[in-house]
């Protein structure tokens, strides 16, 4: 049986890797790069597993010395299984209705395939990006590489009782496989997403007032609804949270990934503007 996770201090709130500002000579092209390197990414991330009916798991690096969990106790499958993700592929800018077409169209390939498969989440420890995906049993390594590769994925996790090993696709050249990394398992926080799961309310940041206040809350805004749209929130469910509406965003956001933060995109058109549902 998973172990029982401990809460999150209810202060801690996740730290958005905002955009430059548009308005900053030679830095709009940019945003801001990831803590890790792409290598160490996949050895450090969270990896979230929905079992229908069951519990939900996050899969976490072992603490120094302590021994692997095999994912057989939690899947009932024997090892090893396999993690994909379905977004940012190709390394692409993307936004978030990419990210939920390419998983959507991951999962239709994995139903055709008749493989055994679970939704999962992959995220940083600080949740900076996050990634939808799924845990797939049956297909052998050469067949979940070349599935991967064909849905444009750097690599593929492999997770035996040995813990969680990097394995490239070929399409990055910074990415080589890697030892196994021991892992745990934990019952995930479902509460709020911006909290790590602390049953509290978020907090807000940027204001209505100056340009760079509201970039920053339009900005905060955007990550608060990439997390809820991947891990939930039984706090609010991503509803307003100080009662003053929502900033409309009138450019395109490019998602954080593991190779860098936020990053805004070309103006929206006036027909999305019309659309976007925003309060304010």
């Amino acid at each position: 049986m998973p172990e029982q996770a401990q809460p999150q201090p209810k202060s801690q709130q996740v730290k958005v890797p905002h955009p430059p500002h548009r308005n900053d000579p030679g830095k709009r092209r940019f945003r801001e790069e990831p803590e890790v390197s792409v290598q160490d990414s996949y050895r450090l991330n969270t990896i979230r597993v929905t079992l229908p009916g069951r519990a939900t798991v996050d899969v976490i690096p072992a603490p120094e010395g302590q021994a692997s969990v095999d994912p057989s106790t939690i899947l009932g499958a024997e090892s090893p299984v396999w993690i994909v993700s379905g977004c940012n592929a190709y390394g692409r800018l993307s936004t978030m209705e990419d990210q939920a077409a390419t998983t959507a169209v991951l999962y239709e390939r994995l139903e055709q395939r008749g493989w055994a498969w679970y939704p999962a989440v992959l995220m940083a420890p600080g949740r900076e990006w996050v990634e939808t995906g799924a845990v797939v049993m049956g297909p052998s390594q050469d067949e979940i590489v070349a599935k991967a590769l064909y849905h444009g994925q750097e690599a593929v996790l492999l997770w035996d009782k040995y813990g969680v090993s990097t394995i490239p696709t070929g399409l990055a050249v910074d990415l080589v496989a890697g030892p196994p990394v021991p892992v745990i398992t934990s019952a995930a926080l479902l509460g709020c997403p911006m909290r790590f799961g602390a049953d509290d309310v978020c907090k807000r940041q940027g204001g209505p007032f100056g340009s760079r206040a509201i970039a920053v809350c339009a900005s905060w805004e955007n990550h608060r609804a990439l997390l809820v749209s991947a891990l939930g929130c039984t706090v609010c469910e991503g509803g307003v949270v100080d009662g003053n509406g929502r900033p409309i965003s009138i450019v395109s956001s490019f998602v954080p990934s593991r190779r860098g933060g936020w990053q805004s995109g070309p103006p929206l058109s006036s027909e999305a503007l019309d659309t976007s549902g925003g309060d304010v």
